[in-house]
């Protein structure tokens, strides 16, 4: 028998080496298994949050990098973005979304980009626009 390069004949060793990796061996193959799929349990682990959360839905419209994007499909593993300068789709594994500049228009403030502070060029117009947005008749659903 030869341990870390030197050769040993000595049965007693050999027989303590043979009891070790009987006991423990399924530790061994246990953690080498766990380090080879660490990348897939992240990666996975990393697919979830995407897909239960409500950051990215379907059909949202959204700029990656200043390219305007709309969101194809939220997966488990991926996401697909279709870029709409170039007509061309994006595939983006979940967890490298972290990586990305994704910037994306929120439908707050009664449907203004800005909202004027009080002493702004275009405060009372913006507040005239939404005191009458006030005095529509709602629809069924609420909204």
């Amino acid at each position: 028998m030869e341990i870390l390069g030197v050769a040993h004949n000595d049965p007693e060793i050999q027989q303590a080496a043979e009891q070790l990796i009987g006991s423990y061996g399924w530790l061994v193959l246990l953690a080498f298994l766990g380090i080879l799929f660490k990348d897939a349990i992240h990666k996975a682990a990393e697919g979830l949050l995407v897909c239960v959360g409500k950051d990215f839905c379907n059909d949202d419209v959204l700029y990656i990098s200043g390219r305007q994007a709309r969101i194809v499909r939220v997966g488990f593993l991926k996401t697909i973005f279709y870029m709409t300068d170039r007509g061309t789709k994006m595939i983006v594994p979940n967890d490298r979304l972290k990586l990305l500049v994704i910037e994306k228009k929120l439908p707050l403030n009664g449907g203004f980009h800005y909202l004027y502070k009080g002493g702004e060029e275009g405060y009372e117009d913006q507040k005239a626009i939404r005191e009458k947005m006030k005095e529509l008749p709602k629809l069924p659903d609420g909204k």
